[in-house]
């Protein structure tokens, strides 16, 4: 662990937005990113949230919220980047599929294409994916009506078994139905033709998660942890980092096979018998970002080029992955924890887990979103009684996208034009100033001299891009190291900074005219 995080040269910090800033994640993130030089920035439809009482964050920009204005969203964000001569999108949450509708926005926005992600975040789609891939994961059957559900249960000896009966598109184990043989089936459940559920094994054991930032089929850093300290049975409130070698590999392998460029996460099971599967995923951020606090992994996985990630990402020594003593917990779960089963021994090791935890949300750097707590809960309680929504449902009511057949269809289509390598056969990539690529973007969208990309089609239809790299950009990419270490690297950290000014010199005259320059 370095003994301190330096900020970046001036001219590689970049100015980035992110998409909502009421979660505690996205304040841990501002805060990552703000630690080396990056200047950052949010849009919220929520006016009072964590972030924007933050020391790390430089404007709170107030936007309509996308689930009932997806338009004036937009229109916002639009506003947003164009201000704060924005450099760098990251979406938070379920913005994600709002945002990468629009091409002039996926430019900028670090994820992949609007229908790769669909496809992972359906889990009927994505049971699909994992076989064609060769990844273990629990029979899944689609089903449109309670007799789906009954005819499918009457298959075999699939009514002797336990099942997960939960929606196609669905979150934080929210409408999960546990399916019991001998036990009557729910009554109260809304599948429907327009609404899909799926019917998946259930599979007992170990649950772990795990999160990791990707960039053209390549892991720059990735992080498990298991789920321990929950409330409501879903939502984990304490986190801690351990080393899984299977799953790394696991991960690795979708990332490269569907050549991903963005934020993915991923729950598991593990069995037993140590067998691991993979139960769904969810293709934004999640809570893996607080084990990444005090260090610059993730936000150099974020904003530098994939030669930054020097080490594998499979070995856990690695510098791209949080240390396995890395620990953090949402203190006001935490404080809600309760467990009627559990032992006196258990309820002893969750006071030593809240005594001994950082909270994700203090930081002595920046205390004034701790202290505001008491009067945002106040503030979210209000909205609550005038929408008459419980709290864990209003905090994402207004950002969650619910997609109808229109948007569906759109994205099947999308995805088909991916598998055949529509868009002539190439996809250009542009690279923006902070050597993000725009990635999925046809060549008519596009300005200026770019690097060509050759397109090959994973099973999910994500095409895998193959650059050919001018010698410049390469000289550019290769002197770019890792940038932050202790201390005592400052000669080092000077040289690399004087590498990176000459390359980028090299590239200005190179591309005189062009209007193009890309920073390390």
């Amino acid at each position: 662990m370095p003994k301190k995080v330096k900020k970046l040269p001036k001219d590689q910090r970049l100015h980035i937005l992110l998409s909502n800033g009421r979660f505690p994640v996205t304040l841990d993130l501002a805060r990552q990113l703000h630690r080396l030089g990056h200047t950052v920035f949010v849009a919220d439809p929520m006016e009072y949230h964590v972030c924007k009482f933050s020391r790390c964050v430089r404007k709170s920009f107030y936007v309509p919220a996308p689930h009932y204005d997806a338009a004036g969203y937009i229109s916002g964000i639009r506003n947003a980047i164009s201000s704060a001569s924005i450099d760098l999108l990251i979406p938070m949450h379920e913005e994600i599929f709002f945002l990468t509708q629009h091409p002039d926005l996926q430019k900028i926005c670090f994820a992949p294409s609007y229908a790769s992600i669909v496809s992972m975040h359906n889990k009927w789609e994505f049971s699909r994916v994992m076989n064609s891939l060769g990844v273990d994961t629990p029979e899944t059957k689609r089903v449109t009506s309670m007799e789906d559900v009954r005819s499918a249960l009457s298959e075999g000896n699939a009514g002797r078994r336990d099942w997960a009966l939960k929606p196609v598109f669905g979150r934080a184990s929210s409408k999960v139905y546990h399916l019991v043989p001998g036990k009557p089936l729910p009554d109260d459940c809304d599948v429907a033709p327009d609404n899909a559920y799926i019917l998946q094994e259930w599979t007992p054991g170990r649950q772990l998660c795990s999160y990791a930032v990707a960039r053209r089929g390549r892991v720059m850093t990735s992080t498990v942890y298991p789920v321990l300290d929950t409330i409501d049975g879903a939502s984990s409130v304490y986190f801690k980092a351990i080393e899984h070698p299977p799953i790394m590999a696991i991960i690795d392998k979708i990332v490269k096979e569907t050549a991903w460029t963005g934020q993915i996460a991923f729950d598991f099971v593990e069995g037993e018998d140590g067998t691991v599967r993979v139960i769904e995923c969810n293709p934004r951020s999640t809570s893996g970002i607080h084990l990444y606090k005090g260090t610059p992994y993730l936000s150099s996985a974020f904003t530098l080029a994939p030669a930054v990630a020097a080490a594998p990402s499979s070995s856990s020594s690695s510098p791209t992955h949080p240390p396995p003593s890395a620990r953090r917990q949402v203190m006001p779960g935490m404080l809600m924890w309760s467990h009627s089963s559990a032992s006196l021994h258990d309820w002893l090791t969750h006071l030593a887990k809240l005594m001994g935890t950082r909270d994700v949300t203090f930081s002595k750097r920046d205390v004034l979103p701790a202290l505001m707590q008491p009067f945002l809960l106040t503030s979210y309680y209000e909205i609550c009684r005038e929408r008459g929504l419980e709290l864990k449902t209003m905090f994402q009511d207004d950002v969650v996208w619910v997609p109808g057949r229109e948007e569906l269809e759109e994205a099947e289509r999308l995805r088909e034009a991916e598998r055949r390598g529509d868009h002539h056969g190439t996809t250009t990539t542009t690279t923006s100033p902070m050597g993000v690529s725009a990635l999925n973007v046809p060549i008519d969208q596009h300005h200026g001299t770019t690097t060509t990309t050759t397109t090959t089609t994973s099973p999910m239809g994500v095409s895998a891009n193959h650059r050919r790299q001018s010698s410049s950009d390469e000289t550019l990419r290769n002197s770019t190291l890792p940038i932050v270490k202790g201390e005592d690297d400052e000669e080092e950290e000077e040289s690399v900074g004087v590498l990176v000014r000459r390359a980028n010199e090299r590239l200005d005259k190179e591309r005189e005219g062009l209007g193009l320059r890309i920073w390390a």
